[in-house]
Order: C-alpha cells, then sequence, then structure tokens
C-alpha cells in the first residue's frame, strides 16, 4: 500500500519507487484525475495555487518524490544516477521527515570526490523541482543541464502508463525531445530520476564587499556604462567572474551594492586563502578553522538564527506597521498623525538607518574592508542557504534577459529607481547571470542572460505581484523571460507609453523560439492531460482536451 501525508489539509501520496508512481499515475488516467507534484515548495506561488484551487472540473492526485531519494555513483568516473524526490542539500522544511544532510545528493557525491559545478543560492529544492523549472547558479561557465546524460520520467504511452528513459543525444542535437523533457515544470510526466555526469571535486575561495553604488561604479565595476580597458562593465564582469551575484538596495539614502564573487580552487589554496582571512578577521586565535564559510548575516551563538529573527521581526514590523498601530490605537487622530509621520519619514530617515546595521559598508566595519571566505564548493555557493525561510520568507519574479542588454537594463533600472520608493520598495534587487541553454523551455535558451531578481518580503501587506507589474512591464521591451518557479505576469502592457496589455502567456509565446515545438510534444506525450493542473494551463494557455490548441511549424 502506498503511503500518504497531510500537508496545509491536502493528501499527498509517497511513492517509494518507480512501479508506485507508474500506480498513480495509472489510477488517474484512468478516473481523469490531475497530477500534482510538489517538491521542496520554495516556488511560492505555484503551491498556494495548487493547494487551495483545485477547481478545473477534475480531482487532483497530489504527489510527493521524498521516499525516492536514492543515490548511485560510479566513483571512478563521476556519473551518478539520482531519484528526483533526493534533495540537493538538506531541506530543513521537508514535512515527511525524510531530508537531512547525509542522504542529500551533493552530500553523497562530495564524498565520493566529486561535485556539481552550478547550484542556485539555496540548495533545499528536489533535483526534479530544481532542472523541470531551469533553475541555475550565477554563473555563465556551468549550468545544472550540462551535465545531464538521461532523464526517467512516467508518461502515459499507448494508452498507459509506462516508463520512458530520455538519452541525451551524443550529437547533442538541440531538437531532439530529450531538450523539451527537461524543463517541463512537470507538464509532461512525473520525472522521477537522471543520471548526471559530476565534475571532480572542488573547494571556492571568494569575498563579499559592501559599498555604495557609486563607489563600485567609480572603482570596480562599470555597472551603467560600457566599461574601460582598466574597469569592467556589467556585462564583462558576469561573463569573466566564475561565479558571481549583486544585491542592489536602491533606496535613497541607502544606495549600497553587494558584490560577492567566488572562484574555484583546490584544498590547499582554499586552506591557505582561509588562514589569510584568519589571521585579518581574528589575528589572537592561535588555532583557527582550516576553512572559513561565509557569513551572510553576523553570527549570534554560532547561529545565523538570531539575526534572521532580527531581520524578520524589523520587516514584518515594516510591511504591517499600519495594521498593528490602528489595531494599538484605533482609527483615531492619533493613529493618523504616527502614520502620517512614519509615511514621510521612513525612507529618508529610518530605512537607512536599519540597513546601516544589516548592511554595513565595508569601511563601517568593526574591521574594515570586505568580507573573505573560503570553502567547499557545495557547501559555500549556495550563499543563501543559512537564510531561513520561515524565518525570513522572500517572494520574488526572476527575470532573465539577454547578457548583451546589461547595461540598457541597469541604466532603465536606476531611472525607474530614482522616481522615489514606490518604485524601490524597502528590501533589495539581485542581480547575477546564467548560461545559455538548449533547453527548449529554458529561460536561458541559448543565450547567456543577466537576471533581475526583484524581491517581495514574504510577511508584508498587500499583493506582490502588483509591486512586480511595475517591473514586467518595465522590462518587457528587453524581452524577458520569467524564471518558471517563481511569480509569472498573468498580463504584460508591451508599450511604454500608451496602453496595450496581452495575456502573459501570449508575451511568453512570443518570446520562446521552440515554444510551438514543445507544445506539441506536450501534447503528444500527455494527449490526456493528466499532467496538466490549472495553474499551468492559466499561465501557458492550454487548451482543454476538447479545444486543444495543436501548433504547426
Amino acid at each position: 500500500m502506498i503511503d500518504n501525508i497531510s500537508v496545509n489539509g491536502v493528501i499527498y501520496w509517497l511513492p517509494a519507487n518507480n512501479q508506485e508512481v507508474i500506480d498513480l499515475v495509472e489510477q488517474a488516467h484512468q478516473k481523469k484525475e490531475v497530477i500534482c507534484l510538489r517538491g521542496a515548495a520554495h516556488s511560492f506561488p505555484i503551491i498556494g495555487n495548487l493547494e487551495n484551487q483545485a477547481h478545473d472540473g477534475r480531482k487532483y492526485r497530489f504527489m510527493m518524490l521524498s521516499k525516492m531519494d536514492k543515490v548511485e555513483i560510479n566513483p571512478s568516473s563521476g556519473i551518478a544516477t539520482v531519484q528526483a524526490g533526493c534533495h540537493l542539500g538538506k531541506d530543513p522544511f521537508d514535512p515527511t521527515g525524510i531530508s537531512y544532510k547525509e542522504n542529500s545528493f551533493l552530500y553523497q557525491i562530495d564524498k565520493a570526490g566529486w561535485a556539481l559545478s552550478d547550484l542556485g543560492g539555496i540548495i533545499h529544492q528536489t533535483i526534479g523541482g530544481f532542472m523541470s523549472t531551469g533553475s541555475s547558479g550565477g554563473s555563465t561557465r556551468y549550468s545544472f543541464d550540462d551535465p545531464l546524460l538521461s532523464i526517467d520520467i512516467v508518461q502515459i504511452k499507448d494508452n498507459k502508463a509506462r516508463l520512458v528513459t530520455y538519452n541525451r543525444p551524443k550529437d547533442d542535437n538541440p531538437d531532439d525531445p530529450f531538450f523539451g523533457i527537461a524543463v517541463s515544470m512537470g507538464l509532461m510526466g512525473v520525472i522521477v530520476g537522471i543520471t548526471v555526469q559530476c565534475d571532480p571535486k572542488f573547494y571556492i575561495t571568494g569575498s563579499e564587499a559592501i559599498k555604495k553604488t557609486e563607489t563600485v561604479v567609480d572603482e570596480d565595476i562599470d555597472v551603467f556604462g560600457e566599461g574601460t580597458p582598466s574597469k569592467p562593465s556589467l556585462q564583462t564582469f558576469l561573463r569573466e567572474t566564475e561565479f558571481t551575484r549583486l544585491m542592489w538596495w536602491p533606496q535613497a539614502g541607502v544606495n549600497k551594492l553587494v558584490v560577492w564573487k567566488a572562484k574555484k580552487a583546490n584544498e590547499s589554496d582554499a586552506e591557505e586563502y582561509a588562514s589569510k582571512a584568519w589571521e585579518k578577521e581574528d589575528p589572537d586565535n592561535k588555532n583557527p578553522p582550516k576553512l572559513k564559510p561565509y557569513h551572510e548575516v553576523p553570527y549570534i551563538g554560532g547561529s545565523p538564527a538570531p539575526a534572521t529573527l532580527g531581520a524578520d521581526f524589523l520587516y514584518s514590523g515594516i510591511g504591517q506597521w499600519p495594521n498593528w498601530v490602528v489595531k494599538l490605537l484605533g482609527n483615531s487622530s492619533l493613529s493618523q498623525a504616527i502614520q502620517i509621520i512614519v509615511n514621510t519619514s521612513f525612507f529618508p530617515l529610518i530605512l537607512p538607518q536599519i540597513l546601516d546595521v544589516f548592511v554595513a559598508l565595508d569601511k563601517d566595519k568593526e574591521i574594515p574592508g570586505p568580507q573573505n571566505f573560503a570553502d567547499i564548493g557545495w557547501e559555500g555557493l549556495p550563499m543563501d542557504n543559512q537564510m531561513s525561510d520561515k524565518l525570513f520568507p522572500v517572494k520574488f519574479t526572476e527575470l532573465w534577459i539577454k547578457i548583451e542588454h546589461s547595461m540598457e537594463v541597469m541604466k532603465t533600472l536606476h531611472d525607474f529607481y530614482a522616481e522615489g520608493s514606490q518604485n524601490t520598495g524597502a528590501f533589495s534587487c539581485e542581480i547575477y547571470a546564467a548560461k545559455k541553454s538548449d533547453c527548449w523551455m529554458s529561460p536561458a535558451y541559448q543565450t547567456d542572460v543577466i537576471r533581475i531578481d526583484v524581491f517581495w518580503f514574504g510577511n508584508d501587506l498587500g499583493d506582490p505581484t502588483v509591486f512586480y507589474q511595475k517591473f514586467w512591464d518595465l522590462l518587457a521591451p528587453f524581452d524577458f523571460r520569467p524564471h518558471w518557479g517563481k511569480y509569472l505576469p498573468k498580463e504584460i502592457n508591451i508599450k511604454q507609453n500608451e496602453k496595450e496589455t496581452i495575456p502573459g502567456y501570449t508575451y511568453l509565446e512570443q518570446r520562446y523560439p521552440k515554444w510551438h515545438d514543445w507544445m506539441n510534444l506536450r501534447s503528444k506525450v500527455d494527449p490526456e492531460q493528466v499532467f496538466v493542473n490549472e495553474y499551468w494551463r492559466e499561465h501557458l494557455g492550454i487548451k482543454w482536451k476538447e479545444d486543444l490548441k495543436i501548433f504547426s511549424e
């Protein structure tokens, strides 16, 4: 009997092997149900929609692959086969409690002397979820689909649920269906496992500098220009730096850039780098650790949790203060006066003071200068992994744009932010890159990209999509493609000086050269639409079977 678990009032089936997945898919097929798959639930908009809105006329059959976390690796070749429910790293919020460090994929291949070179800012996602949404780390040299050799997926074939394997074509022919299946958002079947060619284990050394934006522009990176022989443009910096990401705090009175960068190193070089960093920061320590991990927030008592909780408390207060003032004082004249004072003083006076604590400039730190770090690759590259999704929830839309547009995009954002706090909000904007991909629905399809992440604090009042809409409309002229696991536009105003709104799926269709090929393949491998839920139907414009739009060349 197949186990199940209740999550947020929804029953999720927990198959333990391929046959149980096949059985669940066949049952859904026979009963005309829709299969909905859950990974680590890092994709806030998708999970909320699925668990609360099964209203498309068919019942939903929810599934988690948490029990399918086996890893087999050839220690001599580095070829690893991993089940899709295995997490990249530990998922501290896995509702099944199955995920822990020692059964994570990265930990196991590390122990065998191997690694993956492309990792996102966090690593608690599942293998299947990370791949299916086209996720990527901050590098134009490595991508998650580069080492991909084969995909095992349960589909409806010959009117019956079956396990099908798609192998990477030996000639890497970009028209092969393999590249259509890889990034498919769960819409072509249940991916149950993949085989990858791992890279040799590596370490990283790097630094994080926090400076005023104008200082970075003057001294380090020509963020808004074409660059000079001695100072790279942002496009050049993103191409030439092995791993990097920038956090931009564009608010007036703040205007800071956090530049994180790293490169691969061997163990001895990493230890030497760490030794010098410890000597600078803690010269009295006669026995420092061999490595020096990156700290995104100050560690208190050996943990990032207290500082993270403090940031959550402050940002929750910022995002919800009108409510608690009214609750405390009612809708009185004093309450209204307080709201007016806070509204007029928060951005120019209060926010800069808060961020001077949490995002302190290098020159103002107790030990001036950038933070230097050295670590094992798989533990150091996911620089946001120490931040808790629960203690400090962040939602975002992530827009991928051809890297050649970097200068124009940054200038556009600079002018937009200069219009005031209604455009900057109280949070940061993340800027990083991704390598081009042959996967048909990858937002980096056949082009290196600059990625703009617009952040929204999860405990804020209001609808984040209202804020995001400004950026969707603003950056539409650059033909952005959004990350599939983040917030997607329902509509886009494609003209800047006048109103011309088109559905989000129409906008997307026009920006993916292989869109029609992918839709045709999707219809072929799932003719009964067993894997099409309401969320994706709305955002991709997938028609009901009886009114199915079949594309042609």
